[in-house]
């Protein structure tokens, strides 16, 4: 189990390292910066673009730019925004298109979230929801990259998230630090200083920037061609 405790002597703060599979990231609904931070740092260290496919806005490009400790990084991640069910569920369909040999990681942030509306009609939403993570669940597989989950609640829309997930990584708040853990490891990221934890964006700069030396040291470029955009989307980590 890898940790990252207070008083270590290690100078770089541990993030989970994202291995192929389904990943479901368990966080407070209004804590986005972990996900783009882990987003960030796994482009950082590894090939491939970033292809996310967004619900309820938790996609924020000027967050990734606050974030990236180099600009050019958001040049490998494609943001995609459906604003319904039917309209996320296309957009993962659709992402067939884009996700090839060269993507190394789909991220899906809130992905229950738009079957949850009233205005779903036609199908049952859990069945829909089903099918879209199948598809999710089939991009890891047959591509061999992480694909990270979040969801926005734990009933019989939210449980097969949960289902579908290989991985579940739960971050804490702590008086030492965020903490990322599961089964099989526990990262403790260490405090800003006087005494004082900070989740600030601020915060997450100064991590990444720490990680420098790992980033300097990966096989993984820092910058990439960026792929075609998903057709009748918002895409583009840059806008």
């Amino acid at each position: 189990m890898s940790r990252f405790a207070p008083g270590s002597t290690t100078d770089v703060p541990e993030l989970p390292r994202l291995s192929p599979g389904v990943w479901l990231l368990e966080t407070a609904d209004r804590d986005l910066a972990s996900l783009h931070t882990l987003v960030v740092d796994h482009l950082l260290l590894e090939d491939g673009s970033a292809v996310w496919i967004d619900a309820r806005g938790r996609g924020r490009s000027q967050l990734l730019r606050e974030i990236a400790p180099a600009p050019r990084v958001l040049d490998r991640i494609q943001i995609a925004r459906g604003f319904t069910a039917f309209q996320h569920a296309a957009l993962v369909e659709t992402a067939a298109d884009v996700v090839d040999d060269g993507t190394g990681l789909l991220v899906a942030p809130a992905v229950d979230s738009m079957y949850r509306d009233d205005d779903v009609r036609g199908v049952e939403p859990r069945e829909l929801l089903l099918r879209t993570l199948a598809r999710l669940a089939r991009f890891a597989r047959e591509y061999e990259i992480p694909v990270i989950l979040t969801r926005t609640g734990t009933d019989r829309l939210g449980a097969p998230v949960a289902t579908v997930a290989e991985h579940t990584v739960d971050v804490e708040r702590t008086r030492f630090g965020p903490r990322f853990q599961s089964d099989a490891f526990e990262t403790l990221v260490y405090p800003a200083g006087r005494g004082s934890v900070q989740t600030t964006l601020a915060f997450w700069r100064r991590v990444l920037a720490a990680r420098q030396p790992l980033y300097a040291n990966a096989t993984g470029p820092t910058e990439g061609p960026r792929g075609p955009a998903i057709e009748g989307v918002v895409s583009g980590g840059s806008h």
